[in-house]
């Protein structure tokens, strides 16, 4: 038995797709993590086994409880901007009937700005999803989660398509709502404190890192605003971390501020 587990938040436009890739299996359960769109409505077309987790953004936990949810022998994570293609499911079909692993590490194809992307790290990008229950440990990590287990790793030969950055919109909000949790967690690992030399460090080492060392620069157009859009999503994590190491939150300045001034007369 497979149970196919799906993250979602917001998700109306993808939700359908992503669903009708998974149908094939024998459970399917949706995490939902407070959408306020039309998701619940058509992910119930699908299934009725939904969890919720209203404001939670601890995705490792998130994925730690769907697994005891979950009823099947094998369990498949399967997010809501994948799409289990057609020789995957195969694959898998095939796989949690004739293998000795604990856990598969599923590749994935790429569509950046809709474009098919292929260089760099997206040229063999690896996730490790499909986990056989007994021998599965915890997922680890708030953000970039990964999950442990016993046991053989194996490699899946056929991918998922993943669709990814899908316009400008799209990453620079998905930045902005990570960079709250990198930038606490930076916060509660005692991140020395932020200065200008430090954010010009780490903002060119990342450019250099996503643009060379990631191959970006040589991945065309979309490859060059990737690169870019990738460094400054570090760096706006930075920014945060500097407004939580301030000693007193920006927002209550602007309001000492604007009460000073209706004190004096407002003049500054």
């Amino acid at each position: 038995m497979i149970s196919v587990i799906v993250i979602t938040k917001n998700e109306e436009d993808r939700i359908k797709a992503c669903l009708e890739s998974v149908k094939w299996a024998d459970e399917i359960i949706v995490v939902d993590s407070g959408s306020t769109d039309k998701t619940l409505e058509i992910t119930k077309k699908y299934t009725d086994n939904i969890m919720h987790f209203k404001g939670e953004d601890d995705f490792s936990k998130i994925r730690n409880e769907s697994m005891e949810k979950a009823k099947g022998d094998w369990v498949f994570y399967v997010d809501a901007d994948e799409r289990v293609l057609a020789p995957l499911k195969d694959e898998v079909l095939n796989l949690v009937k004739t293998t000795n692993k604990s856990a598969f590490a599923i590749s994935r194809k790429n569509i950046i700005f809709g474009t098919p992307v292929s260089y760099g790290p997206y040229s063999h990008d690896w996730m490790i999803r499909l986990f056989k229950k007994t021998d599965f440990k915890t997922w680890v990590g708030k953000v970039h989660e990964f999950g442990t287990f016993t046991g053989n790793l194996g490699y899946s030969k056929n991918s998922m398509l993943h669709l990814t950055h899908r316009n400008l919109d799209h990453i620079v909000l998905k930045s902005l709502d990570w960079s709250h949790i990198d930038a606490q967690l930076r916060v509660d690992a005692h991140h020395p404190k932020m200065t200008g030399l430090r954010f010009i460090r780490i903002f060119l080492t990342e450019f250099f890192y996503q643009g060379i060392n990631r191959k970006g620069f040589f991945g065309g157009t979309v490859g060059v605003m990737d690169s870019i859009l990738q460094t400054f999503s570090l760096f706006m994590t930075y920014v945060r971390l500097w407004q939580l190491q301030q000693p007193k939150p920006l927002d209550q300045i602007y309001k000492d501020l604007d009460k000073k001034l209706i004190e004096n007369g407002f003049n500054y």
